[in-house]
Order: structure tokens, then C-alpha cells, then sequence
């Protein structure tokens, strides 16, 4: 291991690491990166660690890498096999072990792999994942010495007990018809089985695991990517569509007409759901969210709490404030009536589905149920990701609307007196992302506006999508 490569900083991301395997993550500098997070954890009293990888090509290549480094490490290692990253998440919960490793980079392009990290239930901070790297680049130097105890390995399936898990907590009124599509990733291993167990007729939908991703990218918050499915649910005369993103911890949901269900509308389903049995319990949602959840949080007896995007922040505030539901914007839902609180979009559909047959009505009628406002989907500015947040922070301390309240936890919120905009970096990919929300279409395009003039200040060679 003398004289590896060391590993690129900007790997290590807010909240994992992730980057193209081959270049970014090699043999050599994942296993240094194992041998880091197994010393972290043996730091931190955690001897044996759960390890989970998805379907990607790179993942039988960097896979038996990343465990030998844990194994390096002198952690012992249980070994989940091929799974979606929430299973990972449920052994961790389940099991005697709480904490583990999941090889997988979610929804990034096909080409792309990554590391994300278990610590006693929780995701790494930042500040955390830095230190990672500054281990990992430490062990690079002196040659990544091995322990005088090197870990065993043995493995593990938790799929049975998942399963059983879903059939004893999730009880459906009457059978609906559900379209699944995991877009050709790893919880298509999963997701048609699980809604099958619990009483569904599912249609799957690019459920073959294929590393290529061939017929659409596994990111359902694109709603280009959603075509394939409405198409289905429409043909199949579905009651509902269910899309997961490349490891299985997002979902969106498409309604028998084909409506997609925004998260934050979702969340607010799910809050007149569980917030009865909870008064006064606190709902968790992140800036890119509609303003409309605050009233229907509170109208459900809640008390709402915002919070930065990302889902380990998310996860962070929902332990802060002892919420028992929370969501961010692109697609990671967050549940802790009758669940454990981590992301599992299988989970969400599944109680998604039930509280669908206990409704009168299909999920259009729960969606006309809702307050409304003209909004946009999550727009996307493409930056160079080497500079992405200097431009953020040369933007934020630019911006300056007359009639608005400016909120930066995270980017640029500014608050009208008839809707919002946002501006704030991505934390996984090289983009700007914006969103807008407002009472009338001419309000909408006025803070458009605004926004747009902001970002031509900032740099007019911008490509603006609005």
C-alpha cells in the first residue's frame, strides 16, 4: 500500500463520499478508506461492522476492497451482500450491530460509486467525513500498516427478516395494484417482493439489475425519468406508481392519472396520517420544501422545524427535536411511528399504500384534499464542481431583495409576501438547484426574475432554465 494515490478531497462530500470509480475511488485508495472508517469505529468502540454494496459495475471490483480495509482495520465485518442501502439501515436496528458501511453513490450517474457510513445509528457529520479523509490520506503515507488482529468476515441475509418486519407492521383494507420501478438498480432485488408481502398485485418495472441503467437514470425526482412509469400505471389501470432511486432510500409516487406526488405534498399526507396519534410532535422539513407544510403541520396539531437539505442533516434534526416524521424535497422521507426513523422509500410506499386503503377515495382525491400554490420542480444550473460553493458564497453575499425576508440556513430562501425562492449549492452533484413557490403565475415570474438577475450578476455565462 506504500505510495498509493491518495484520495481526492473533494470526494468527501457533506454527508458521504462519492466519486467516478476507476478514478476518484481505486482499489487501493477504497481500501484506505475502509482501513479509516474501521479505525473510526473501532475509535468509537464498534468492533463489528455491517457492510451492504449495490448493484454498480464498479461494485465487484471496489466491494472486496472496501471490506478488506475494515478487515485491515481489525474490525470484524458482517457481510449483507447485495442489498439496497435502508437494509443496511434496518440491520442496523435489528440486529446486535449498529453501525456499518454501504458501498453505493444513490443516484449518480452510472459511472459513479461511493461510500456511506453508520456510526451507532447515525450518519457521519461533516466534520466527521473530513476526518476520514485526513486518516485515510494519513495511512497513505506510511504505507497503511496492518493490525497484529486482522477482522473476520461472515455473512449475513437480512432480507427474510425485512420482509417479516413489513407483513407484522404494515395491514392493508383492501389489495391495490402497484407499479414499481427501481430503474434497473438494486431495489429491484427488493421493492416488488416487499409490496408483494404485504398484500399488493405489483407490476414490476425495470426490476432486472443492470449496473448500465439502460432504460432511464434511477434518480425519480427527474420527471423525465417518471415517463416510463405513468405510461404503465395508465395501461395497467394501477392504483398507484411507486419509483425508488439507485440504492432504495428515496421514492416518489404517481397517482392512478399519472399526477407525480411531490415529497413535500406527500409529507403533509403523511403528517394528517400520523400527527393524531402524536399532538404536538414535531415535523422535520428541509428549505426546498413548500411553505404551505407549516400550515399543515400545524393545523394536524404539529410544530414545524426547518432544516438544511441532505439527509444525514435531516436525520440530525429529526433526533434534535424528537420529531416523529420529517422529508426533504428530493425524495428522502423520514419516519418514526412504527419505524426507525431512517430513509427507506420502500417503507414510505408501503405505509403510503396503507393509508391509501383507508382512504374512500385514490390518491388524486388525497392530493385535492390539499392546500395548493404554483411551483416549480427543483431546477438545475450546471457549475463547475470545483467551484460551486465559492459561487454560492459570492452569490449569497450579493443577494438583496427589497420586499423579502432572506433565511440562509442553507443557500439563499427568500420569503415574499406571495411565495419564495431558492438558491443553494448541491451537495452531490456540479449544480446550482433553485425552486419557486407562489400565490399567481405573475408572482412566480417576478421572483423568477429576481433570481435570474441574481445569477447573471454573478456570472453571465450561466445557462438559467427559467
Amino acid at each position: 500500500m506504500a505510495g498509493c494515490p491518495l484520495p481526492a478531497k473533494d470526494m468527501f462530500r457533506a454527508y458521504d463520499i462519492r466519486g467516478i470509480a476507476g478514478h476518484d475511488l481505486t482499489r487501493d485508495n477504497i481500501r484506505l478508506i475502509g482501513q479509516a472508517i474501521g479505525e473510526t469505529a473501532l475509535a468509537q468502540g464498534r468492533r463489528t461492522l455491517l457492510f451492504g454494496a449495490d448493484a454498480r459495475l464498479s461494485s465487484p471490483t471496489l466491494a472486496p476492497a472496501l471490506r478488506e480495509g475494515l478487515l485491515d482495520a481489525g474490525c470484524d465485518v458482517m457481510d449483507l451482500g447485495r442489498i439496497p442501502t435502508p437494509l443496511l439501515y434496518f440491520a442496523a436496528h435489528t440486529t446486535m450491530h449498529d453501525s456499518g458501511v454501504m458501498l453505493t453513490a444513490s443516484h449518480n450517474p452510472a459511472d459513479y460509486n461511493g461510500v456511506k457510513t453508520v456510526l451507532k445509528r447515525r450518519n457521519l457529520t461533516p466534520e466527521e467525513i473530513q476526518s476520514l479523509y485526513e486518516r485515510s490520506c494519513a495511512l497513505a503515507e506510511v504505507g497503511a500498516p496492518r493490525p497484529r488482529h486482522r477482522g473476520r468476515a461472515i455473512s449475513h441475509d437480512v432480507v427474510p427478516a425485512y420482509l417479516h418486519y413489513l407483513q407484522g407492521s404494515i395491514t392493508l383494507r383492501r389489495p391495490l395494484h402497484v407499479v414499481v420501478d427501481c430503474g434497473n438498480a438494486i431495489p429491484g432485488t427488493v421493492a416488488p417482493v416487499a409490496l408483494e408481502a404485504i398484500g399488493c398485485r405489483v407490476t414490476p418495472l425495470f426490476c432486472e439489475v443492470d449496473g448500465h441503467f439502460p432504460n432511464h437514470h434511477p434518480d425519480p425526482t427527474i420527471r423525465g425519468n417518471l415517463e416510463a412509469l405513468q405510461a404503465t400505471v395508465a395501461r395497467e389501470q394501477a392504483d398507484l406508481g411507486v419509483a425508488l432511486d439507485g440504492d432504495g432510500d428515496r421514492v416518489v409516487m404517481v397517482s392512478n392519472s399519472g399526477r407525480i406526488v411531490d415529497t413535500d405534498r406527500l409529507l403533509m399526507l403523511l403528517v394528517r396520517d400520523i400527527l393524531p396519534r402524536h399532538p404536538g410532535a414535531n415535523v422535520v422539513f428541509d428549505v426546498k420544501c413548500s411553505s404551505l407544510l407549516r400550515q399543515v403541520i400545524e393545523e394536524a396539531g404539529g410544530r414545524p422545524a426547518l432544516c438544511r437539505s441532505g439527509h444525514s442533516f435531516m436525520k440530525s434534526r429529526m433526533r434534535e427535536t424528537d420529531a416523529v416524521v420529517g422529508a426533504e424535497f428530493s425524495a428522502h422521507v423520514f419516519i418514526r411511528d412504527r419505524w426507525f426513523g431512517h430513509d427507506d422509500g420502500i417503507y414510505v410506499a408501503a405505509r403510503f399504500i396503507e393509508m391509501l386503503t383507508r382512504s374512500p377515495g385514490d390518491v388524486d382525491a388525497l392530493l385535492d384534499s390539499l392546500p395548493s400554490a404554483i411551483s416549480t420542480e427543483e431546477l438545475r444550473v450546471e457549475v463547475d464542481e470545483a467551484a460551486k460553493f465559492q459561487l454560492m458564497e459570492r452569490i449569497s453575499c450579493q443577494a438583496g431583495f427589497a420586499d423579502a425576508t432572506i433565511n440562509r440556513l442553507d443557500g439563499i430562501r427568500a420569503e415574499f409576501p406571495h411565495g419564495w425562492g431558492l438558491l443553494r449549492a448541491s451537495n452531490t452533484t456540479p449544480a446550482l438547484l433553485l425552486r419557486f413557490e407562489a400565490d399567481s403565475v405573475e408572482a412566480l415570474g417576478d421572483i423568477q426574475r429576481q433570481f435570474r438577475q441574481l445569477l447573471q450578476d454573478a456570472d453571465n455565462r450561466l445557462q438559467i432554465p427559467f
